[in-house]
């Protein structure tokens, strides 16, 4: 009946969604007349109400020609890619590829068959059993059975919420817990993929630290923007009135390539981890210096909803490192054989 329900909440949604973005305008952003997309702008009881717009505004008042008193306006623009230099100072200089060593921490709470299958597909990639790190979030008796020797069973529920954004979703105990099990391990990167999400590709730790280097960045993440100040829902959710650092980034909770150094200094980080962890995250390693970037080549292969993304079939074609949402059997067993080819 929940499901149901949900699934009906949810067509309702995109049905007033389209309904909005038919008969509403327009907007460009006032610098560059790149369109922010079409929705409805409602006045109403005093505010300025925006429906079915898909992008992040940022409200800014024109200057006037010409003074006025009567006519004032209003116009919006985006914010700028995420591009800001590290203002840390490193304990270790950028790691050199063929000294390079990737964990992949790996996100699940399914029955141990399906963990084992997606392990497979990591195995396939040409990860060994001690490159990947299983977090999981299932009960004891099924953590138990996974066969799996690197694993920790997570306590808290803060990362299986219904409603992630309204709930306030958080990673911090993985964080923590992961952090822990580094301090013996000889990883000087962190892949931090959820269950379904993976990889199409044999060599993918040599193009993210390759990739990671060229940028010159700390972490690299999946639709990754600045949403300070602006009209996105992470941003308006969380307690902005609060936060006085100039800049928040939000980006997908899956997907993103760190350091060792800036996942471990994250971790012990608590300052904003109260916040939903697609804000958290990223934002927390902005303050603490960090550079962050944005699988931009990458990025069209991760969404966050599996109608969004494209195809295997296409990704593999246009050249996708990973895919997500892969939800389904026979997508996984696609992906599975297609590594074990080598193509």
């Amino acid at each position: 009946m929940r499901t149901l329900s949900s699934k009906l909440k949810r067509f309702l949604r995109n049905v007033a969604v389209a309904f909005f973005r038919l008969v509403g305008t327009e907007v460009h952003d006032y610098r560059t007349g790149r369109s922010l997309g079409r929705g409805l702008i409602l006045p109403w009881r005093g505010r300025i109400h925006l429906l079915g717009f898909h992008h992040a505004f940022v409200s800014v008042p024109l200057p006037q020609k010409r003074l006025t008193y009567w006519h004032q306006a209003l116009a919006f623009t985006a914010h700028d890619e995420v591009d800001h230099p590290r203002t840390r100072q490193l304990e270790k200089p950028p790691i050199a590829c063929d000294q390079a060593r990737v964990l992949v921490l790996l996100l699940d709470h399914r029955a141990p068959e399906a963990v084992e299958k997606t392990l497979s597909v990591w195995h396939a990639a040409g990860f060994a059993p001690a490159d990947i790190l299983l977090a999981y979030g299932g009960n004891a008796a099924d953590f138990a059975a996974i066969a799996h020797l690197n694993k920790f069973h997570l306590s808290g529920q803060s990362h299986t919420t219904g409603h992630h954004q309204r709930e306030k979703q958080s990673y911090r105990e993985i964080l923590t817990r992961s952090t822990t099990w580094l301090r013996d391990l000889p990883h000087t990167h962190i892949l931090f993929h959820e269950y379904d999400h993976l990889p199409l590709v044999p060599n993918l730790p040599a193009r993210l630290v390759n990739l990671l280097n060229s940028e010159n960045a700390d972490l690299l993440g999946y639709e990754l923007y600045r949403r300070d100040n602006s009209t996105h829902p992470h941003w308006l959710a969380n307690e902005t009135l609060t936060y006085n650092a100039p800049t928040a980034v939000s980006m997908l909770g899956t997907g993103h390539f760190w350091t060792s150094e800036a996942w471990q200094a994250v971790s012990l980080d608590h300052t904003l981890a109260d916040w939903y962890l697609e804000l958290d995250m990223p934002t927390t390693a902005h303050r603490l210096g960090f550079r962050l970037r944005r699988h931009i080549s990458q990025n069209s292969f991760v969404k966050a909803l599996e109608n969004d993304r494209p195809s295997l079939e296409a990704a593999l074609a246009s050249g996708a490192w990973t895919l997500h949402p892969v939800k389904d059997a026979k997508t996984l067993t696609l992906i599975r054989s297609h590594l074990n080819v080598g193509t």
